[in-house]
């Protein structure tokens, strides 16, 4: 981190201060900058900040005084910025992403009361008014009558999974990963990060249906008790949180949560210090009903050490020399990891995967595992300064051996879309900004796609912006060793509304591939996303029309509508952590599985409601898979289902 000296750090004040002045001279008109604007401004302030004498002597006294109310009160009044957006500097200048606990939003909400005029001239009036419970136009949404889907699927209701339990979480449910027991597709499991989930120790919210998705049972993941660790606070008590959920289930009917376990303290809330990680694996032999400890995969609690971005997959093909190995991919320090277990997730062996590119960073990853025990993992890096990254790229390797050794990195896809940037915050996650992150699929079906690896990634074509960015799809029929052109996924056209964070499954029963994601097509603001799938029945050559799988439900208390909006000037209230960087999908004999974060039971128009972001959930049934479409995008009655578009420049 640069360093800079009292006359630097007096002139970023003075910047900030007149940046600030503008926009309250403007405020009669509700000026304000973009979240993007004001984080690219706030980040050389916060980093003179830290070697302020001021502020260092504001910490000592905050630690000195046991974090004291009125040392926090100092430290608050000081602070230049809300501990919010601190908190997400601090994690995009780490290249990190994970959960906003509850106790950085909290101090947020008492920042912006200390500093209102400060906050109305970065976040507006709307925004302020809302978040300090004064007056402001409620957020208004139309009634929607969504397009008619492709007839030949059919979409279940949709479920307000949270809505019904016992105990509900309150807030944030975001970041679902959803699985479906392929022994007995009745089992299904998700797990979502959870902000004021009722657990004794906050991790994740976990949700287990026993009917299919019908109805749903709310329960927690274990806390670090379950897996003796122990967080050591250096100011104030230990804050505990979970993070970036990953399920999965074997084929002996065992479900498994992996999570992130992160441990920090006020220092932390205050987006003043790096938590301590650690990687965790809970499991389920009762469908989901409880979850118990299972395994550390990583403990670097108390170091610098950060462990981020976590994908698990457990090879269930009984042809496999590896069968019932469990993997799990994350980056340490922005350096690719993989590590295996050959007892169920109760101890590991870490692999160091090989580097991409010289100078590069890691960030995120996605496995499938084909019937022959072979891994195929996808994995991004990125090209950083020291406030923003200028190039993203993703990358394949694979190993046929059981995770012990990889095969060097193909480039699949050079994107302009780049994580940590200064053009990755659309208006649909203006705050927490997107990823082209990919996923990976392997169609072991036996059937006349076997073999053909799959990924697919989010990016937007040269010449448009993030705003117009789309779902595009690569295919390899030579393990991985070369990438076809990519291919919209989505059918709304170039150059229309933004859809991101795409997730994808291949239904083993028939070879069938199906593709989800968040998709504002139907908002003419660009920000309301509503979420949408679409089927390729010939290996990803072409896809049938787009579904919608959101659509108006009496579950939840805004019935009319189906979209979910957190833009943070249409919905103050929205959790920071807005929808997160996935959502969940699974595919099984036919029936597309999907879990989203959803809003409608708290905005637009039900905001006295205590929840407010919930886990949204509903099944699409597909009918047999359909020979009649071709590569060209026509019908065998020679009807156009749609065509290719061209590969991003």
């Amino acid at each position: 981190m640069k360093l800079f000296g009292r006359k630097s750090l007096f002139c970023s004040f003075l910047a900030l201060f007149l940046f600030s002045g503008s926009y309250i001279h403007a405020n009669t008109a509700s000026a304000h900058p973009s979240r993007e604007e004001l984080r690219h401004s706030l980040i050389p302030v916060y980093q003179n900040m830290l070697t302020s004498p001021q502020f260092l002597s504001l910490k000592e006294a905050m630690i000195s005084n046991r974090a004291s109310e009125d040392s926090l009160h100092n430290m608050l009044n000081y602070l230049p910025m809300s501990p919010l957006e601190a908190f997400q500097i601090r994690m995009e200048l780490s290249r990190t992403e994970y959960a906003i606990p509850t106790e950085v939003i909290k101090l947020h909400t008492r920042w912006v009361g200390m500093h209102e005029q400060l906050a109305r001239s970065q976040y507006g009036d709307t925004y302020v008014d809302a978040l300090l419970g004064g007056e402001h136009p409620e957020g208004t949404m139309p009634a929607q009558d969504p397009p008619p889907n492709d007839s030949r699927a059919s979409v279940g209701t949709n479920r307000n999974v949270a809505g019904n339990a016992a105990t509900t979480p309150e807030e944030y449910q975001g970041e679902i990963q959803v699985a479906v027991n392929p022994g007995n597709p009745s089992q299904i499991i998700a797990a979502a990060n959870s902000m004021d989930s009722g657990c004794a120790e906050m991790t994740q919210a976990v949700f287990s249906s026993t009917d299919g998705g019908e109805n749903w049972d709310y329960s927690c993941a274990p806390g670090a008790s379950a897996y003796q660790m122990t967080c050591e606070a250096t100011l104030g008590s230990p804050i505990i949180f979970g993070s970036d959920p990953a399920v999965w289930w074997d084929d002996a009917g065992n479900g498994y949560v992996e999570y992130m376990l992160l441990c920090t303290d006020l220092l932390g809330a205050l987006g003043l210090a790096q938590p301590g990680f650690g990687l965790v694996v809970s499991s389920t032999s009762d469908g989901g009903n409880s979850f118990g400890g299972r395994g550390v995969i990583v403990n670097n609690w108390g170091n610098s050490d950060a462990d981020d971005k976590n994908f698990y997959a457990i090879d269930r093909s009984a042809s496999s020399p590896y069968h019932g190995r469990h993997y799990t991919c994350w980056d340490r320090n922005n350096n690719e990891r993989i590590a295996y277990s050959s007892d169920q997730g109760a101890t590991w062996t870490e692999v160091d995967l090989p580097a991409a590119a010289a100078g590069t960073l890691d960030l995120g990853c996605e496995m499938a595992i084909d019937d022959d025990g072979t891994v195929n993992l996808v994995f991004d890096t990125l090209t950083c300064g020291q406030d923003s990254c200028t190039n993203e790229q993703m990358f394949f390797t694979r190993s046929t051996n059981g995770g012990v050794s990889w095969t060097t990195p193909v480039m699949v896809q050079d994107f302009n879309l780049v994580s940590f940037s200064d053009a990755n915050k659309p208006g649909a996650q203006d705050s927490r900004g997107i990823n082209p992150f990919g996923a990976v699929e392997v169609d072991h079906s036996g059937g006349a796609c076997d073999g053909t690896i799959y990924a697919v990634f989010s990016d937007f074509t040269s010449g448009n912006t993030v705003e117009n960015n789309d779902v595009w799809l690569s295919r390899s029929t030579d393990n991985g060793a070369s990438w076809s052109t990519p291919l919209r996924v989505n059918d709304d056209g170039e150059g229309g509304k933004i859809q991101f964070h795409p997730s994808m499954m291949v239904d083993q029963s028939n070879g069938d591939l199906v593709v989800g994601w968040h998709d504002a097509r139907n908002d003419a603001a660009n920000h309301a996303v509503d979420y949408y799938l679409a089927r390729s029945t010939d290996c990803g050559l072409s896809f049938e029309t787009n579904i919608q799988v959101s659509q108006p439900t009496g579950e939840f208390n805004n019935s009319g509508i189906s979209s979910t909006n957190v833009n943070t000037a249409d919905n103050a209230n929205a959790n920071a952590n807005q929808f997160g960087e996935y959502l969940g999908l699974d595919v099984l004999h036919g029936t597309a599985y999907m879990a989203w974060c959803d809003s409608r039971q708290f905005f637009p128009s039900s905001t006295s409601d205590s929840q407010k972001e919930n886990l949204g959930f509903a099944t699409v049934s597909f009918p047999a898979s359909d020979p009649g479409i071709f590569a060209d995008g026509f019908e065998s009655n020679g009807t156009a289902a749609w065509s290719w578009s061209t590969l991003i420049d």
